[in-house]
């Protein structure tokens, strides 16, 4: 199933920074201090579209030009911290170290606990930088550090639900877990930073995002804690599993057979869009197994799916229901417009770098990132997921109508310089 073809190693991924982007917004009385450079500053401005009248909860301390490697982290930062603290009185704040050559020299997170000493307010450091697989992993490294100050689980089962969810996709795991007579669901990230559920030996972790390996490798090494293994709550075919796993979980037998039938039906309009129709995914930000599943549910043909990372264990409830999909582990630039030629999808799913091209070549794109987004988990998330690839679908049908009408042509660019016979 996957493919281990020698590659050239160029990829293309975005930028770690950008869980902020949803992270700033769920954790509302934190604050985000990314330590990097120019560039890193100047993406966080555009990529999550700052005013200068918002007062964001996020900022870059600049150190560009700057030969580091002789100076003292916390000097250069403590000033900094204290600011943050004076002009926007956060409860905690994530302390961000990011990829630069510069950066790379300063111990940040060892300047953390005399932050945190000498502001008084709680600092968490984390990893951010272009060193993962995928950006998505950001919010991965900033749920290990909080999981890390979690108080120890006691002598009572508990459940923790781990990713960023909205308001409205946390409200229904409450009410389905009130249904089935489980522990209340406490969620990391709560809406506040300093809202940590206890994490021990009899807790259940349900991670909802496929990206979050680290956060629960993690609880279950050094809390002993359970993971959750079951496809994530990704369209009605993923929610019904994921419950009925949790349930399993506290010894509750349950079905959502009749469940997933009726979110099913109430999609119809969306699915009509889709039946019959191919879409494929370019690496980008390790949601790609479990949306390619559901969209198989749904009626589509997913031939390749291309994708960070693949773990192993973390992924198998995913990966056992992708029989006879070309699974493709980090492939490079090549190797993914090789594929793409070769299945002709109707969509391509792929990151904001490459969309352009692809769309140059002829293909109709839906931007990866749109999915890291929007509130697409569970029943409730399934009518926005679905509808966002019908959008497309239907956009590009009615191009392709109006085109014909007029009598006008594409010029799609040819992609035989990309082939590795013209390399």
């Amino acid at each position: 199933m996957f493919d281990t073809a020698i590659e050239t190693l160029e990829r293309d991924d975005f930028c770690s920074l950008a869980p902020i982007g949803w992270l700033h917004h769920k954790m509302q009385d934190a604050f985000f201090l990314v330590v990097g450079t120019q560039s890193c500053q100047g993406f966080l401005q555009t990529a999550l579209g700052v005013m200068v009248f918002a007062k964001p909860r996020f900022a870059t301390a600049v150190l560009d030009e700057d030969d580091l490697s002789g100076r003292d982290a916390l000097t250069a930062l403590l000033p900094l911290a204290r600011t943050v603290v004076a002009e926007h009185a956060p409860r905690a704040i994530f302390l961000g170290s990011t990829c630069t050559p510069e950066i790379l020299k300063m111990n940040v997170s060892g300047c953390a606990p005399a932050i945190e000493r000498e502001t008084g307010v709680r600092v968490y450091p984390a990893r951010m930088d272009g060193f993962d697989a995928s950006y998505t992993q950001g919010e991965d490294h900033v749920l290990q550090a909080m999981l890390a100050r979690t108080p120890a689980g006691g002598e009572t089962p508990n459940l923790v639900v781990l990713g960023c969810l909205s308001a409205i996709e946390e409200a229904e795991i409450r009410l389905e877990c009130a249904a089935m007579e489980i522990p209340e669901p406490r969620f990391i990230p709560a809406e506040s930073a300093l809202d940590l559920a206890p994490v021990g030996p009899r807790t259940v972790i349900a991670p909802v995002n496929p990206y979050l390996f680290d956060a629960t490798a993690w609880a279950k090494r050094e809390r002993k804690a359970t993971i959750l293994s079951a496809p994530f709550p990704y369209g009605p075919d993923g929610s019904r599993a994921f419950y009925e796993a949790l349930g399993a979980a506290f010894g509750r037998s349950v079905s959502y057979a009749e469940r997933e039938r009726a979110a099913w039906a109430s999609l119809e309009g969306e699915l009509t869009a889709l039946r019959g129709r191919t879409i494929a995914f370019a690496s980008d930000a390790m949601v790609e197994l479990p949306l390619a599943r559901t969209l198989r549910a749904a009626g589509a043909r997913v031939p390749y799916v291309g994708t960070p990372n693949v773990y192993r264990k973390f992924h198998a409830p995913e990966t056992a229901l992708l029989e006879g999909v070309e699974i493709a582990e980090r492939p490079d630039r090549f190797a993914t417009f090789a594929k793409l030629t070769e299945h002709a999808p109707d969509v391509v799913v792929a990151n904001l770098n490459i969309a352009n091209a692809l769309e140059g070549m002829g293909f109709a794109v839906k931007w990866s990132t749109e999915l890291t987004f929007q509130p697409i988990h569970g029943f409730s998330g399934a009518q926005s997921l679905f509808a966002m690839f019908a959008a497309t679908l239907r956009r590009h049908d009615a191009l392709a109508g109006h085109r014909a009408k007029a009598g006008s042509e594409t010029h799609p660019i040819s992609m035989d310089f990309f082939l590795e016979s013209h390399r």
